[in-house]
């Protein structure tokens, strides 16, 4: 079953994968400190502006626009589906974030955060409970299922490229860490992955005329190939 979804999304998985690769040997080859300046330094008036956007597709408020469009026009199940990936997300971060309670970079660097992190005037940094980014969780999150439910799936390299956009927005503006947005994406993939996953096992477990169907079609090919 998960191999079949992973083929049937491959434009989304694949690249995910890849970042996940990426990602973790980054993240062995440098220190925290290293990943967050050097992505953190690299920022222009413009970049503000821009990143700022970003930063609201990871936010919790889009994934419930999502789901309210799909109340809106009665898709019914699929509406239930993205919920439960909203609640698990939202479960796993929040303990793991008041578990941890690691500290957001502007504590992290304390005297240095003046001379070294660069913030964005309108937006307000939070300093605590930096581990793992919620955002970045809840923009995987939403974007693998869109990913998964979408019928044009070459729309999977748009929905990881915003999702990864989102998950940079949050270093961008010194919101957190590299490792942070590592984990809350992985927490809100795997979300999508083990709910969509159960849904679909649910449905093959409890339709009596698919496992029929299925029983009958494993007959046909047994009776073709003797």
């Amino acid at each position: 079953m998960l191999f079949t979804l992973f083929r049937k999304n491959i434009y989304f998985f694949l690249p995910f994968l890849l970042w996940i690769i990426v990602g973790g040997v980054m993240l062995a080859t440098y220190s925290q400190r290293e990943l967050f300046l050097d992505i953190n330094g690299e920022h222009s008036q413009w970049g503000d502006v821009i990143v700022t956007g970003l930063t609201y597709l990871g936010d919790g408020i889009m994934f419930g626009i999502v789901l309210f469009l799909m109340l809106v026009t009665q898709r019914f199940r699929l509406f239930f589906i993205g919920l439960a990936v909203l609640l698990l997300v939202t479960i796993i971060v929040q303990v793991a974030k008041h578990y941890f309670n690691a500290p957001r970079p502007i504590s992290y660097f304390g005297d240095e955060t003046a001379t070294l992190v660069h913030t964005v005037k309108w937006v307000t940094v939070h300093s605590t409970c930096s581990f793992p980014s919620g955002h970045s969780a809840a923009a995987f999150g939403m974007f693998s299922f869109l990913a998964v439910i979408s019928r044009n799936k070459k729309l999977g390299l748009l929905f990881i490229g915003m999702a990864l956009s989102a998950a940079y927005s949050r270093i961008y503006l010194a919101q957190h860490f590299f490792a942070d947005v590592y984990v809350g994406s992985i927490v809100g993939t795997l979300s999508t992955i083990v709910v969509y996953g159960f849904f679909k096992f649910r449905d093959t477990t409890s339709s009596p005329e698919a496992c029929a169907e299925a029983l009958l079609q494993g007959n046909s090919n047994a009776n073709a190939s003797a």
